[in-house]
């Protein structure tokens, strides 16, 4: 039942996308500065940006948006989504993709795992990036770490404090998240 309530909202989020094009400032193309590239590159209004980071040529920004009331009438929560850029204030900004969000409910900390691949077009590849994020619920867990399925060890994933929340935020395939307690008892644990 999980799982299904999981696709329908993944479903009903990329219905949103397709709409929120049609309703929104959103843009392609170049933008001048990052500032433009956040408001008409983005699909959904950002309540938000919890963080920014560049991997390899891409700028990856975590941000918060509500869901649409339309799509979602019952909504009361708000939805965290990453996007990517190229380019820089001096040539500009391009939005490269990843607009999709999703929204899982857990007492002590969610996991999102974000693909990112970007193509020419011969097909060559450009861009393979995996970004994993959440947000942190239990004030117990203090320490959130990471690592890939063939990892022996984790890494320590730094805490992002932002208007009264708690986030994490990791490039990499590192599917594996757990949340720590200051004594270093594993709260929770997901991804594998």
């Amino acid at each position: 039942m999980k799982n299904t309530r999981i696709v329908a909202i993944s479903l009903l989020a990329v219905l949103g996308i397709i709409f929120g094009i049609y309703t929104s400032e959103f843009e392609f193309g170049k933008y001048d500065d990052f500032q433009e590239a956040i408001q008409k590159g983005i699909p959904y209004e950002v309540n938000n940006i919890i963080h920014k980071e560049e991997q390899g040529g891409v700028t990856v920004v975590m941000y918060t948006t509500d869901p649409d009331e339309k799509d979602f009438p019952s909504a009361d929560w708000e939805a965290l989504a990453v996007a990517c850029f190229t380019g820089s204030d001096e040539n500009g900004w391009e939005s490269i993709g990843g607009h999709g969000w999703s929204h899982y409910e857990n007492d002590n900390m969610t996991l999102y795992i974000e693909p990112f691949y970007d193509f020419d077009r011969q097909g060559n590849a450009l861009h393979d990036l995996y970004v994993v994020f959440g947000e942190v619920h239990n004030p117990e867990i203090v320490k959130v770490e990471t690592k890939g399925h063939y990892e022996e060890s984790f890494e320590e994933t730094k805490i992002i404090e932002k208007e009264g929340k708690r986030y994490y935020f990791r490039t990499g395939r590192e599917p594996i998240v757990r949340g720590l307690s200051k004594s270093g008892e594993v709260i929770d644990r997901q991804g594998g």
